[in-house]
């Protein structure tokens, strides 16, 4: 008899499970990680930035100390390497909200190229800090797609859209949401704005502060829609002294 109701047990779960939402298996994960309020309500955050391609022609490298606020996704750069810009010098970039702008040793660029190159940084290093706790913002899409197993482990995979006014280029992202412990443990991608319509897939390590667990050490690499890579050639993103709540002069973000 209890054999019994134990198997009817699990079916009732498996059975309330499968009829999550897309939305709600988010929402759910989103909670595993510190939640969405409790992230916005530290207001802030400064950290520092390292990104690497992988060596070769065209290789890129990016090191800097992001500064971000959340009201209003004010984005800040102060580079020590900024191999796309191609300059030597110092760079900074800053995004008020609305326009973004970069400097080389002090003196604003109006150089089109170099502004672009500073918005879609500005934009997408935000993005990727604060994304988990996007994805509950208005104009996103969920579908939920048939569940895999990805190293042993079950995964609810839910497949993001965005509405055509959300951000500067539409992507989609799927996510693998592990079943056991909730969270998101790597997610395929594209990047439009870049003519990528083929999946990256990115894995990660999560790191908590201040009750928060953050996505720190990062990895991509071009992969299949089913989420199998395609090489060994891996861009690493490392995110370091990840610092909440600072005190901040909202005028760094402006334009000199």
């Amino acid at each position: 008899m209890k054999k019994i109701i134990f198997t009817l047990v699990l079916v009732v779960i498996s059975s309330i499970a499968s009829a999550q939402t897309g939305k709600e298996l988010v929402a759910q994960a989103i909670e595993a990680i510190g939640g969405k309020q409790n992230f916005y309500n530290l207001g802030s955050v400064e950290y520092d930035l390292e990104y690497r391609t992988p060596p070769g022609e065209g290789a890129t490298t990016l090191i800097a100390h992001e500064t971000y606020v959340f009201d209003g996704e004010l984005s800040h750069a102060s580079y020590k390497t900024h191999s796309l810009t191609g300059a030597n010098g110092k760079v900074i970039e800053g995004y008020n909200g609305k326009d973004a702008w970069v400097t080389f040793d002090g003196k604003v660029s109006d150089d089109q190229q170099a502004n672009g190159v500073a918005r879609f940084l500005r934009k997408t290093n935000y993005y990727w800090f604060s994304m988990f706790f996007k994805l509950l913002d208005d104009g996103v899409n969920y579908e939920k797609l048939s569940d895999q197993k990805v190293n042993g482990n079950d995964y609810n995979r839910v497949k993001i859209t965005f509405g055509d006014t959300v951000g500067d280029a539409q992507d989609t992202y799927i996510l693998y949401i592990n079943k056991e412990t909730k969270t998101i443990d790597q997610f395929l991608f594209t990047v439009v704005a870049f003519g990528l319509l083929e999946p990256n897939l990115m894995t990660f390590d999560y790191e908590t502060i201040n009750g928060i667990k953050i996505p720190s050490k990062r990895k991509y690499v071009s992969a299949t829609w089913e989420g199998k890579p395609k090489d060994n050639n891996y861009t690493i993103t490392n995110w370091t002294n990840i610092k909440f709540g600072i005190n901040i002069d909202k005028t760094m973000f402006e334009k000199p």
